[in-house]
């Protein structure tokens, strides 16, 4: 049962009993498990020893309030998803409560289906990061990840499908469009299993030549042909109990595929130029952007090797498919990027985001990361914006569609922070570090909020 099922725990705290006994009635009758606290103390005692699924705080509590209880408790379970009850049009206290890591927050008064939607939903989020933090750990290496990055529900079945197969010895077909990471899903496979600490070798079937295709495979013997000065042995002897991952698998020539399929039934193979049959006990992993189904139809695949190939199928989906993931797949390539290129971009605006995540990305996560070091080459802001991206992205801004709900919650919450630091600057005089101690936040974030909305510290000193 994962954590998105009625029976979930849930912690609430809150000073006030009538509401708290209220919030934990209703919740129990919704199907959750609920724990109530009147002090943040034992809130923070209930995380330890009850390790709830998600929180409800109250965020005007004496003492300590939701702002610092959601940091403290943060500390302890840093993956806890925190809803936060504050009340309507307290500006100061918003603000405060989208920095502290809380998943989302709710005015008051607020109605029971609001709390129940916003609870599944953080609880899904919750139950889908856990769930490829259980993949990375299984595998010990998270920076093999990186073409997997994201938590939408489509990636996260892949990953899913990854974690189930890597441990087998079954062979593993994996489809998808270019660009998609398909290779990259090859490897987690196999860093999620006990093969992790064996040889990986990629064979990009596309580019080897027909005539060499059996040799790289399976090796030659000296003399085998005009070039075979020496024995040589073939990728899936050289991987021993490792990995094989053959790209494109649909580009091999029909009399190859005989011999891959004879390979795939008997771990037998025979090297060009020699006639005894030797072992081999590599892992087959495949891939492919066609259809192999119609090639098995029109007479390019055998039909026997597609459904030996086949035994596991992942099916990798394409970005446009999966919208929710360019964000962090963004933010991941930003800070490798960073690395890579010298830079220091700490961050992407909302409109350039919109942008980004609105295109249909045909040559999908490549495309991607390929836009991001074209843009992140010529240009070094602090905050990458529409200015800064090809003209061809910069087009499509007139045809994006119109506010969401909650896309209009956040610009009102956006202008309202806006207009929050311009009031502090103005009774600070401009002094940033005043203004950071007042609000909580850091200088370093403030100046980058300040520089995404466009306001110089400087014309407030005079003030």
């Amino acid at each position: 049962m994962t954590a998105t099922a009625h029976g979930a725990r849930i912690l609430v705290v809150d000073d006030e009993r009538p509401l708290l006994t209220a919030l934990v009635t209703a919740l129990e009758s919704m199907g959750y498990e609920v724990i109530g606290e009147l002090k943040q103390s034992d809130g923070l005692s209930r995380i330890i020893s009850w390790q709830p699924d998600a929180a409800i705080f109250d965020l005007n509590m004496p003492g300590m309030n939701g702002v610092e209880l959601t940091a403290k408790a943060l500390e302890i379970m840093p993956d806890l998803p925190i809803i936060l009850l504050t009340g309507f049009g307290s500006i100061d206290s918003s603000v405060q409560a989208m920095r502290t890591g809380a998943y989302d927050y709710l005015t008051k008064p607020f109605d029971l289906n609001s709390i129940d939607f916003t609870l599944k939903k953080a609880l899904d989020h919750h139950d889908q990061k856990r769930r490829f933090r259980l993949l990375a750990e299984a595998t010990g290496r998270i920076g093999e990840f990186a073409g997997i990055v994201g938590q939408s529900p489509a990636i996260t079945k892949v990953l899913d499908s990854v974690h189930a197969v890597a441990d087998t010895e079954s062979t593993v077909l994996i489809t998808g469009e270019s660009g998609t990471g398909k290779e990259v899903i090859a490897h987690a496979i196999h860093t999620g299993g006990s093969r992790r600490e064996k040889p990986f070798i990629t064979v990009d079937c596309a580019t080897i030549p027909d005539t060499l295709i059996e040799s790289e495979l399976f090796g030659h013997a000296k003399g085998a042909f005009t070039g075979a000065h020496k024995d040589r042995a073939g990728h899936v002897e050289a991987a021993a109990d490792g990995t094989v991952f053959l790209d494109e698998i649909g580009e091999i020539p029909l009399g190859m595929q005989k011999k891959l399929l004879r390979f795939l039934e008997e771990r037998t193979f025979v090297r060009v130029g020699e006639t005894r049959r030797r072992e081999a006990h590599a892992r087959i992993v495949a891939a492919t952007n066609r259809d192999l189904l119609h090639e098995v139809q029109v007479g390019r695949f055998r039909e026997d090797l597609y459904y030996r190939l086949k035994v596991i199928e992942i099916p990798i989906p394409p970005l446009r498919e999966r919208s929710e993931d360019v964000l962090p797949l963004v933010e991941w390539y930003l800070s490798r990027l960073n690395r890579k290129l010298n830079r220091n971009i700490s961050g992407i605006s909302a409109t350039a985001m919109k942008l980004l995540t609105n295109y249909q990305w045909p040559g999908n996560i490549r495309e991607l990361v390929n836009l991001l070091e074209q843009v992140m080459t010529f240009h070094n802001p602090e905050i990458l914006d529409v200015k800064h991206l090809p003209g061809t992205l910069q087009a499509l801004a007139s045809t994006l569609p119109s506010q969401t709900f909650s896309e209009l919650k956040e610009q009102v919450l956006e202008e309202a922070g806006r207009n929050y630091f311009q009031s502090l600057l103005n009774h600070f005089h401009g002094n940033i570090t005043k203004v950071a101690d007042y609000s909580g936040i850091n200088r370093r974030h403030i100046h980058r909020l300040l520089l995404e909305w466009g306001i110089n510290p400087a014309l407030f000193r005079n003030n």
